[in-house]
């Protein structure tokens, strides 16, 4: 394999290869084909859709020195191949996570009045424009409606409701769908015969479905769970927690022969191999919304109210397994209620409706010979009690400070909550190492590991998670696990930037054989 990330490979250079958003790329080619590009474009849409890689094309498209049928870049030029590498000065690239003020806003109205250096064009690609302050969006406003005739906007952001009406107003919109499964099967399979990586169908089936139309996220997870040229099903459903078909289908047939024993089997059989649970939900609630379109479209809609239960229950299991503390618990009450004649638990939004009960027949009242106590009968708690037990004993914050024991008892659950995969799989690398006040000290032993979780978007996801799990403000920081053999420290020196990075020093300990599992290579004395 090349020592470039596959998804930086093989981005796409030409809009023919831009996968997934037709409906972009024909109205983008027309406009470039006719010579009136817009000079502020708004890309909106889930992160790993190409909203970058399509800004990059415009840039190329407009420099291009020989356009193909006038719009497609050549890719021989050198305009084509400095946009290809990032080294043409005429494309500024600016990261408003990191540049969010309005002084570098002012900085860059000041370069914009400056011509071209090498292209026809300036071109500005500012990634999370949402991240700007208002002061910032405020400077750019004037420059964005009357830039000069040299000079266009790229503007992308997964969170377009944050951004200002009077931006908005002033670009071209183009929202970018997730791609869908068949076209990334499509994409990866390419991708895996080119790199000569012997995939089976069934794992790129299971990464396409679990990116949920990210092909970023597809391309990296093809690349790392690639071992020795070979992809297998097996590996991608321990790493990710994917459930395959034949569990899911399982499910369904004794779910819908009311078999409670066999379905309550399966979902415990599901937690014990170490399920993702929260994406088997998402699974099963996909195969019967699957099945109940197919219903209904066959005009079997007698089924569609046992297919709508089965919805609603797993879908709230799946809330649930936030707070739950025994993870399982949420998935057996759903398959009891939907296998029984119990009554389901009901959302707490609607706690207002009274729970139906069936009446009890009373007992006949039988005369003892003698008087004696008789014990009373303990009654079945209802199961919307034990919900609320289960509510109440989930960790709850008290206000105070955290204890390291505390926090590594609730850990794992934490981990379980994180639905980034690549962030999940980073952060199952962290050991919990000190914990002050509010503040959580993580230790990994890479800096690949570190970087993943410590990446601004999923730190502060993180974060989130932890906030609500121990009801607290809780800031990450972290550190990588030092690395000494004989007398020599291998350290990484951090930038202590505003994710909150730090160092914290290492044990000291011989970590030889770390060191050659970690870098690879032999030790030579």
């Amino acid at each position: 394999m090349s020592n470039v990330a596959l998804y930086r490979k093989y981005r796409p250079h030409t809009f023919k290869n831009l996968v997934g958003q037709d409906h972009i790329k024909n109205t983008v080619v027309n406009a470039l084909k006719s010579g009136n590009p817009a000079h502020a474009y708004l890309f909106c849409g889930p992160r790993g859709t190409g909203k970058t890689s399509a800004a990059r094309l415009i840039a190329k498209a407009i420099n291009c020195e020989n356009p193909v049928d006038g719009f497609e870049p050549c890719n021989e030029c050198n305009i084509c191949h400095s946009v290809n590498d990032g080294s043409l000065i005429d494309m500024i690239e600016v990261d408003a996570a990191s540049n969010r003020g309005i002084d570098e806003i002012r900085d860059l109205k000041e370069k914009i009045q400056f011509a071209p250096s090498r292209a026809k064009s300036k071109v500005y690609i500012i990634d999370e424009v949402h991240m700007m302050t208002k002061e910032a969006f405020n400077a750019l406003l004037k420059t964005l409606e009357e830039p000069p005739s040299y000079v266009y906007f790229i503007l992308a952001t997964t969170e377009v409701h944050k951004i200002p009406d009077t931006i908005i107003s002033r670009c071209q919109r183009f929202d970018f769908k997730r791609i869908d499964e068949k076209s990334l099967m499509t994409r990866l399979g390419y991708i895996a015969q080119l790199e000569d990586i012997k995939a089976e169908d069934k794992a790129i089936e299971a990464i396409s479905r679990h990116v949920e139309g990210g092909l970023r996220d597809a391309i990296q997870l093809l690349e790392q769970l690639s071992i020795n040229g070979e992809l297998t099903f097996a590996h991608v459903q321990d790493i990710l927690g994917v459930s395959d078909f034949e569990s899911l289908d399982k499910l369904f047939v004794a779910l819908a022969a009311n078999e409670t024993d066999a379905s309550l089997k399966l979902v415990q059989d599901i937690h014990a191999q170490g399920y993702d649970l929260n994406q088997f939900c998402h699974d099963f609630i996909v195969l019967v919304r699957t099945r109940l379109l197919a219903a209904i479209f066959d005009g079997q809609n007698e089924s569609s109210a046992k297919y709508l239960k089965l919805i609603e229950l797993f879908q709230e299991a799946k809330d649930r397994l936030k707070s739950y503390t025994i993870p399982v618990l949420p998935l057996e009450m759903a398959v009891i209620s939907a296998t029984t004649d119990t009554v389901a638990v009901a959302a707490p939004t609607v706690a207002a409706a009274p729970a139906v009960v069936a009446p009890v027949a009373p007992t006949p009242r039988v005369e003892a010979p003698a008087p004696r106590a008789v014990a009373p009968v303990a009654t079945p708690a209802p199961v919307a009690e034990v919900a609320k037990v289960e509510r109440a004993i989930a960790p709850v914050g008290t206000g105070e400070s955290l204890t390291i024991d505390y926090v590594k008892e609730h850990w794992p659950r934490i981990t379980e909550r994180v639905d980034i995969p690549a962030a999940k799989r980073s952060l199952m690398d962290a050991n919990v190492i000190n914990v002050e006040g509010h503040e959580i000290t993580l230790e990994f032993s890479s800096n690949f590991h570190r970087n993943k979780v410590m990446e601004h978007d999923n730190r502060v996801k993180i974060e989130g998670i932890i906030n609500e799990h121990f009801g607290l403000e809780v800031k990450l920081v972290s550190s990588v696990k030092d690395i000494q053999i004989g007398s020599t420290v291998s350290k990484d020196v951090d930038e202590r930037a505003s994710s909150g990075i730090k160092e914290t020093p290492g044990e000291g300990s011989e970590l030889a054989d770390q060191a050659l599992e970690i870098f690879g290579g032999e030790l030579i004395g």
